[in-house]
């Protein structure tokens, strides 16, 4: 699937910081992969915004202070989350879960989710995904239907995402 040249424009301001320098390292069935070199340096990341009703995710990857760190990024075109706001999403990979604590942006159809604990824990969820064949992100306590999404054909884009995760 091809994204226009506006809607990507869009998808890089969402998944990259405003001065960041975006390069497209794979894209397959509506998923892709990407490096930045924003202000703090190279990030990395992957996700999709190519649906019809305007709910996008993403996974990225920085170095913070000497340190890794792994972000998910949901969000949905219609939501207008306060800034600051907390909660707590349920990412769900076939059969395993990873449960994250997310706090609403600046931009009111986005929250961020920073995952805690080992990078390398971090990796582990992001091999989960790209072994996966359907993902589910629930939001327990909120009005918000659970999303499923696809994820056959997404290893390719996964695998370029984790090579570019190891290289920063």
């Amino acid at each position: 699937m091809r994204i226009p040249a506006m809607a990507l424009a869009a998808l890089l301001a969402l998944a990259a910081p405003a001065s960041a320098q975006v390069r497209d390292i794979a894209n397959v069935n509506g998923w892709r992969a990407y490096v930045a070199q924003s202000d703090n340096g190279p990030l990395c990341g992957m996700g999709t915004d190519a649906n019809r009703v305007g709910r996008f995710f993403w996974i990225k990857v920085e170095r913070l202070r000497g340190q890794l760190h792994g972000f998910v990024q949901v969000g949905d075109r219609s939501w207008n989350v306060r800034q600051e706001a907390r909660g707590r999403i349920i990412i769900a990979i076939d059969n395993r879960r990873a449960e994250l604590n997310y706090i609403g942006t600046t931009r009111p159809e986005m929250i961020e989710a920073s995952y805690q604990g080992a990078f390398n824990n971090f990796i582990n969820f992001v091999e989960a995904f790209a072994a996966g064949y359907r993902m589910q992100v629930i939001f327990p306590g909120e009005r918000v239907e659970p999303w499923s999404a696809d994820l056959r054909g997404t290893r390719a884009v996964t695998e370029a995402f984790l090579a570019c995760a190891r290289r920063i």
